[in-house]
């Protein structure tokens, strides 16, 4: 389903059943405060890779950079698979 589908969906189940309209609010709000969190957890996570990759004293960091990078593969404007991927043959 598109977004315009969907939408105009929603559009016509509301007409037909005003009673819902507050509950498709709620779920919307509810919608938008989960996906905020999600982008404040990825924010924190690309903070603490980017301190594991400028801190002389982090030991480990290159497996904290991979983690944290690899646990939001094909959700950052940015793709870094280059990065996290091993080259076939490595484990």
């Amino acid at each position: 389903m598109t977004n315009d589908e969907f939408l105009a969906f929603v559009r016509s189940y509301v007409a037909a059943n005003p009673d819902v309209a507050a509950h498709v609010a709620n779920h919307s709000q509810a919608g938008l405060n989960e996906a905020l969190s999600k982008a404040y957890e990825r924010a924190a996570d690309m903070e603490v890779a980017l301190v594991a990759a400028t801190s002389k004293r982090f030991k480990g960091a290159e497996q904290v950079i991979l983690d944290k990078l690899g646990k939001w593969k094909g959700q950052t404007s940015c793709r870094w698979d280059w990065l996290t991927d091993k080259p076939k043959g490595e484990q």
